[in-house]
């Protein structure tokens, strides 16, 4: 979002008036969880400013804890939460950048009951494919849809984790959250899909935040 002209961590971006990270804090605590982490880059001291100010006057409001994990070197999208406390077995993720109602207390909850190594909160959306989509049986043409729709369940951003999954990932080191989901399934853990009909929305450019500006107008996410 800086290459579209601003010069705030996305993070401090808002929607109806409030930054996406607050909008994410709270949501967490409006589900109950009690001791947060955000894991910020060194570099981002801005957001850390917020964080330690804003951010950690939140959480004491709701009488949580909020802890910063600093990234001496960018970790990916998944490799702070090795330095989570060894006393954590579930530990909830959601990313800056993401808004959606999703009831993250009900998603910990079938992760939980089901006992798996990481459970992913799960969408189904919609790709509009520009051309004519073929299919075929060998060489025959069996059908023609010109630029269909199609529906593919996708990530939405958010997960649990649990302690054998957290130990997977290396201190110090970059990781994502694919290549952890690899690893975990070449593992033969239980990885889980979480399906939801939620809104949901990734805000990564300028025209994503002007839809969660219209998206979100009646309440929070």
């Amino acid at each position: 979002m800086r290459a579209g002209g601003s010069r705030q961590h996305k993070g401090l971006r808002t929607v109806l008036g409030m930054p996406l990270i607050e909008w994410n804090l709270r949501a967490l605590l409006r589900f109950g969880f009690g001791h947060l982490f955000v894991a910020v880059n060194a570099r981002e001291r801005e957001l850390a400013t917020w964080i330690d100010s804003h951010g950690r006057a939140l959480a004491q409001s709701q009488s949580a804890r909020l802890e910063i994990l600093v990234e001496a070197e960018p970790l990916g999208t998944i490799g702070a939460v090795a330095s989570l406390p060894r006393e954590i077995d579930d530990a909830v993720i959601v990313n800056v950048d993401n808004l959606t109602s999703l009831d993250l207390k009900e998603l910990a909850h079938y992760h939980r009951e089901l006992r798996a190594a990481a459970t992913i909160a799960t969408h189904v959306q919609p790709f509009p494919i520009p051309f004519g989509m073929l299919e075929l049986a060998e060489q025959r043409v069996i059908a023609y849809r010109e630029k269909p729709t199609l529906s593919i369940p996708i990530s939405s951003g958010t997960y649990v984790l649990h302690r054998r999954a957290i130990d997977r990932v290396p201190a110090g080191r970059r990781l994502d959250v694919p290549a952890l989901i690899e690893a975990l399934l070449q593992a033969g853990e239980a990885v889980l899909a979480y399906p939801h009909q939620e809104p949901w929305i990734d805000v990564n450019d300028e025209a994503a935040l002007a839809h969660a500006q219209q998206l979100f107008s009646g309440g929070e996410p």
